[in-house]
């Protein structure tokens, strides 16, 4: 590479890096109260045998199942499994609901087989706007389900459905998809330690 693509590509990694970390800055300026909110949701959900049901698009379905796996597996200490299961993983039952009834059921058809009252249902979508995800969380709303949300700037209509939200300030997907799997490790580690006590 000539010098001045690498000088670009180098702008580049610095713009993103810098970004990334501001943002960061400002949710522990501004959401530690909410992440600590979600944390209590959860916490007290586990404890009372009730499960996390986690749902998304794209880069959200992924982070959906990265945080469910950490907590049905571990994330920093030896600890019972906890019920948490991300709603895009299953491609027969995904596929079946969007061709025989629409995509936007996608997450509320499986949250009426599954869901009870008293379960979390936690909707992440980087516009908050994502239909599915908006139908999913106002089913679990109407069902009391304790609803939460990680989206980006507000305001959004998840905030209409979620009895807490955490809004990333920022109109980039990719800024917003690297705060929420931040947040999601932060709350598994604070479940953990709520439930099992102490840092490992």
């Amino acid at each position: 590479m000539d010098e001045i693509c690498t000088s670009r590509m180098e702008t580049t990694v610095a713009e993103a890096f810098r970004e990334s970390i501001r943002l960061k800055e400002e949710l522990l300026g501004k959401e530690t109260g909410t992440i600590l909110r979600m944390a209590e949701v959860l916490s007290l959900a586990f404890r009372r045998g009730r499960r996390l049901f986690l749902f998304g698009n794209g880069g959200s379905a992924a982070d959906a199942q990265h945080i469910a796996a950490e907590f049905v597996n571990r994330f920093q200490k030896e600890r019972p499994a906890l019920p948490a299961m991300a709603l895009t993983v299953d491609t027969s039952v995904l596929t079946s609901i969007s061709n025989d009834l629409h995509f936007e059921k996608v997450f509320v058809r499986q949250l009426q087989a599954f869901a009870r009252a008293g379960d979390v249902a936690l909707g992440i979508s980087t516009s908050g706007t994502s239909p599915n995800v908006l139908e999913a969380l106002e089913w679990a709303e109407d069902r009391d389900l304790c609803t939460l949300g990680l989206a980006g700037v507000a305001p959004c209509p998840m905030d209409r459905h979620c009895r807490h939200v955490l809004h990333v300030p920022s109109t980039v997907a990719a800024r917003i998809q690297e705060c929420h799997i931040t947040v999601g490790h932060i709350l598994c580690e604070l479940v953990e330690d709520e439930l099992y006590g102490g840092r490992p």
